[in-house]
């Protein structure tokens, strides 16, 4: 019997409700809809001489297209005077499918896709955006998924219709067939002129005019609920249109999920969950479907290693990064979900497994000096995946574990094989561990279980007197520090505000932090903030990944430092950036990113930055728990601050 049997029986309870309907279910497209539990599939696409959009896998962002056969020798070394770039850029959606929308650009010609479902009927409606000058056609194939029972044919040129177990489907387009037998595509389709509007309908034939109207409708419906938050209704837009456009069906577990991004699964065997990012996800979603966000949370749980710590990740493979951990914000998150929707029989059936995850750290990462180490511990590799071979008990490995993966701070520390510790107290991991003790204390009480809420205090006040010994009184910040030669580390990062979160630094020290450092111009302010690499080191210049530019959740959990204490100026501060940072990207080029230039505020356009990244939205959820539309999971602004110390 499993710690997480009991939790998994309450996530699958919570899948069946949501596992259902017409939606964007399939991580291997955007422009695939699916009807589940059938697992019927309509894809839609642009068709060009060229290129078909629909053909392998569909995602936002921009992909360079081939050159033709006649531009291939004659053109080298020319500009092209036609866009070789698809782009897809993701528009405002709804969690359930009812309504979705995204623009794409093929070779100049421009799109939008509309959608809604409701009753068991599914609409489009694709729009030409320009004056179509070259040949294009709108596609449209039916096909079944995941190996499910079923098939589709072709009736007339306006017509599929796909028979299943115990049921008929059919599908609908209007407009003016296109006749193109060499389309690329062995599935049955429709094709149709692509000059002029066209509306896609299922079971029953509907007008253009009618499809429009019930589009408008849907649209209509989604803009009232985004405004709910009265001058914030963009943010929301862009908040569940990133987490919304993520939200996948995954077969193997028959599951809803929130990986993310949905291409990083089709690299990784159909899902990829990464720890501390789906934890920050399940928060937010939390907002909105607290349901669905405690199911994503327990989620995180399945595949925890030897039931004793969340991995990095595990993903569709059947790998499972059984070296390493990632930062410990579990507990962190479902107590700030717990204070937005108390949901007690999820975090009962989690905490068994929470107390395991917490006594992990404790005992496996631990060093010497009674701090938090990086770690990576030896296993036999399970799926012959090469990240198998070459990350266990190493150094890279162990930088991993922080989610900085390349932070400049873990260039120089040497790796003990024998001890699996990199060599360097983490002002970082033992700040967030001793916030998750503390997160853990409240649910612990929360529960009625007082004795674990003792032992869980008592590891919190340990650790955070620890930190003590990494405050720099001369530079007036705390820094990792050497455990082979107690040497302060010469990088800098925003993770020396982390001890903020567990309330234990005196307010003159908090002071100090934030006006000597995090509000310096020199160091970490900017217009666009915070750099994960301040101003004044040679990294900032690099910008990749974690060198130079802007992490959300790294604001994120400074933000949640910030908030423990008076540090009036400061929070407000952080809140408007990322919040600026978030819209401009939005508006700009409908990107949500993964990470951003401290230079430009740019996202997402890049190598090593994602376009539509779940736990982009933090950027303007910490405004919402700013506003007090969202409850702080250590209560109000400044309440608990310098604890042990003032």
């Amino acid at each position: 019997m499993s710690i997480l049997d009991q939790s998994m029986r309450l996530a699958a309870a919570m899948h069946r409700t949501r596992a259902r309907d017409w939606n964007t279910w399939d991580t291997r497209s955007v422009l695939r809809h699916v009807l589940l539990p059938e697992s019927l599939a309509i894809d839609i696409g642009i068709a060009a001489p060229d290129r078909l959009i629909w053909v392998g896998e569909s995602f936002f962002g921009q992909q360079q297209l081939p050159r033709t056969a006649g531009t291939q020798l004659t053109s080298i070394g020319r500009d092209l005077n036609i866009s070789s770039i698809l782009e897809i850029r993701p528009g405002p959606r709804s969690y359930d499918g009812a309504y979705t929308s995204l623009e794409l650009d093929l070779r100049g010609a421009r799109y939008r896709v509309e959608t809604t479902a409701s009753n068991g009927q599914w609409v489009a409606l694709i729009t030409p955006l320009q004056e179509v000058t070259w040949p294009r056609a709108v596609t449209v194939h039916a096909r079944m998924l995941w190996n499910r029972p079923g098939h589709a044919s072709r009736v007339d040129a306006r017509t599929l219709v796909a028979d299943l177990p115990g049921q008929e489907i059919t599908i609908h387009v209007t407009g003016e067939p296109f006749h193109d037998p060499n389309l690329p595509t062995p599935s049955p389709y429709l094709a149709i002129q692509g000059d002029q509007p066209v509306a896609i309908s299922t079971s029953t034939p509907l007008s253009l005019d009618e499809v429009t109207r019930r589009i408008a409708d849907a649209r209509t419906h989604l803009d009232k609920w985004n405004a709910e938050h009265d001058d914030q209704a963009e943010t929301q837009e862009a908040t569940r249109a990133c987490i919304a456009w993520n939200l996948i069906y995954e077969p193997r577990f028959d599951r809803v999920i929130c990986p993310v991004a949905r291409d990083w699964n089709c690299k990784r065997g159909g899902y990829a969950l990464f720890c501390w990012d789906s934890f920050l996800t399940a928060w937010m979603i939390t907002a909105d479907d607290p349901d669905l966000g405690y199911a994503c949370a327990i989620e995180t749980f399945r595949e925890m290693v030897d039931e004793s710590f969340i991995p990095n990740v595990a993903q569709g493979s059947g790998r499972v990064s059984c070296d390493r951990s990632q930062p410990p914000v579990g507990s962190l998150c479902l107590l700030g979900m717990y204070r937005l929707h108390p949901n007690q029989e999820v975090i009962e059936s989690l905490w068994p497994a929470l107390m395991a995850w917490n006594r992990w750290w404790d005992s496996d990462r631990q060093n010497t000096n009674g701090t938090i180490s990086l770690g990576s511990n030896p296993y036999t590799p399970r799926v012959g995946d090469p990240a198998e071979f070459i990350q266990p008990n190493t150094g890279d490995g162990a930088a991993i574990e922080s989610g900085l993966d390349n932070a400049p701070m873990y260039d120089d520390p040497p790796f003990d094989p024998d001890t699996h510790l990199m060599l360097i107290e983490d002002v970082g991991m033992t700040s967030l561990y001793v916030a998750d003790c503390q997160a853990m204390a409240e649910l612990a009480l929360i529960l009625g279980h007082q004795q674990d809420a003792d032992e869980l205090l008592g590891r919190a006040e340990r650790y955070g007197q620890a930190l003590e010994n990494l405050w720099n009184d001369q530079e007036g910040i705390y820094l990792n520090r050497r455990t082979d030669k107690q040497e302060w580390s010469k990088a800098r990062s925003p993770t020396s505000f982390y001890p903020l979160i567990g309330g234990y630094v005196p307010k003159d020290r908090a002071e100090r932090l934030v006006s000597e450092h995090l509000l310096e111009p020199t160091q970490f302010a900017g217009e666009w903030m915070i750099p994960v690499s301040p101003k004044h080191e040679e990294a900032f210049k690099e910008q990749l990944y974690q060198r130079g530019r802007v992490w959300p959740p790294v604001n994120f959990l400074v933000y949640l430092g910030l908030h423990r204490y008076p540090l009036d100026k400061a929070r407000h501060t952080l809140v408007e950036k990322s919040l600026a940072l978030l819209l401009k990207g939005w508006r700009e080029q409908g990107v949500v990113a993964e990470t951003y230039s401290a230079i430009d505020g740019t996202g997402g356009r890049g190598p090593h930055t994602h376009p539509l990244y779940s736990w982009g939205p933090v950027l303007g959820f910490m405004s919402r728990i700013e506003r007090g539309q969202i409850p702080s999971p250590f209560g109000p602004a400044g309440e608990h601050a310098g604890r042990s110390h003032s």
